[in-house]
């Protein structure tokens, strides 16, 4: 596990290929992430579900693969669940070609409560394919008002609605997407839908969906919706060509929630990686990290309610006490005139990864800069992202470094930016204000 690009703090499989998280849920205080992997390869193959838990979301403990390919096919992303009498479900997408074609349909898995033991539903598929060709990515929750559960499911370009009183049989309710949001050549994945309370009590629904190419800083993002949902149809409170990102930078992709019978706030982990060079990065017994994971908040901006994210305490306190030196928080403060700048450069290399700009009296400008690594010609890239500056006082920023993969963020939580980065030394920060 001491691999030079192995963060301490992320989880990353001890071995094998790993991508989008999924099967996220909350069971007896224990929290389980289950990940797309191929435990035989480090690059993209048969996909199975890896497993890992956790109690406080800094120190996984890897358990044995949990879902194996079958006669329907790998097993692509999907969701878990626990009911009121303390069942756990599993629903995955069991991905094979027909014909040339991918086919796609949704399994059921039955697990005990914790969630060691598998069982496969004898009547699986338990829904069939409508005919799509991309047709995949089950996320499913239980909606109190209807009394009923929903899956969310990818249509390619929309997402579809499905409802159960059973989690047996399903019937398609709706669809969301034409002409929503970022809309690119790759279809919209893994979507999650979960409601949220403003700070008036006030409860609305938010739908992320991945995009796999296209997004906001090249290649692959995680976008968001905020609106409302029945338990038939996804409203979106905001103009249909209005496209909010849950993060900036180019390595958060394919976001997702615990399922929690709790009620606590809604915590996700996105996969710290890039469909345009994943296959390329310079690990060698392992390729994949997972973000850190972040509670999630709706706050009213003036613009519209956005999302903020902030570190739960139980990561804080991993930072804090960490001795790994290559691993650190630092809670940064910069006061800058109109048309000054703060730039931060890591890893002991000369040129800055981060320059924030004032451009205006309520404006930061992020340059945003990578460079490249061998075998990997997408992973180089600058660019830019705007954020708020606020009225009077500091501007405050948080970077969180473990070794090479970096997440940094301000605006009180309401701009992330996550970049992975393979240096050739992993410690050494310098900010200058100029």
């Amino acid at each position: 596990m001491s691999e030079m690009y192995r963060p301490s703090l992320h989880f990353s499989p001890k071995r094998g290929w790993m991508n989008d998280p999924n099967g996220m849920i909350k069971v007896d205080g224990v929290y389980h992430l289950f990940y797309q992997h191929d435990p035989d390869s480090t690059d993209h193959g048969p996909m199975h579900w890896g497993h890992a838990r956790s109690t406080d979301l800094v120190t996984w403990e890897e358990l044995p693969v949990a879902l194996y390919p079958t006669e329907l096919g790998t097993c692509f992303s999907g969701s878990a669940v626990e009911t009121a009498k303390g069942e756990v479900r599993l629903f995955y997408t069991a991905h094979r070609r027909v014909d040339g074609e991918d086919y796609q349909v949704q399994c059921l898995v039955h697990a005990d409560p914790t969630l060691t033991t598998y069982r496969l539903d004898e009547r699986n598929p338990v829904l069939g394919n409508p005919g799509l060709v991309c047709f995949r990515d089950p996320k499913v929750l239980w909606h109190k008002r209807s009394g009923r559960w929903i899956m969310a499911l990818t249509h390619g370009q929309s997402i579809g609605f499905y409802a159960s009183e059973d989690l047996d049989s399903w019937t398609f309710q709706s669809s969301f997407g034409d002409r929503h949001g970022r809309h690119s050549d790759g279809p919209w994945e893994c979507p999650d839908l979960f409601s949220i309370s403003d700070d008036r009590g006030n409860e609305h629904w938010i739908l992320l969906v991945g995009i796999g190419s296209g997004a906001y800083a090249e290649g692959s993002g995680t976008q968001y919706f905020v609106g409302h949902f029945d338990g038939t149809t996804f409203t979106n409170s905001n103009p249909a060509e209005t496209t909010l990102w849950l993060d900036y930078g180019r390595d958060f992709y394919a976001a997702q929630s615990f399922f929690d019978r709790t009620g606590s706030a809604p915590t996700v982990v996105g996969w710290a990686s890039n469909w345009q060079y994943a296959r390329d990065t310079p690990t060698q017994s392992f390729r994949g990290v997972m973000s850190l994971p972040r509670t999630l908040s709706l706050v009213d901006t003036g613009s519209g309610l956005r999302l903020a994210q902030t570190l739960p305490h139980s990561v804080l306190s991993a930072f804090q006490s960490t001795s790994d030196q290559s691993t650190y928080r630092r809670e940064l403060e910069v006061t800058l005139s109109v048309g000054q700048s703060a730039v931060i450069t890591l890893f002991a290399e000369r040129q800055p990864h981060f320059t924030i700009t004032r451009v205006a009296a309520n404006e930061i400008s992020i340059t945003v800069v990578r460079r490249q690594i061998a075998a990997a010609p997408a992973f180089a890239h600058t660019y830019r992202v705007s954020g708020a500056y606020p009225q009077k006082g500091p501007l405050r920023l948080e970077l969180c470094v473990d070794r090479g993969l970096v997440e940094f963020a301000t605006g009180d939580g309401l701009t992330w930016i996550t970049q992975l980065f393979f240096p050739s030394a992993s410690d050494g920060i310098e900010i200058v204000q100029g």
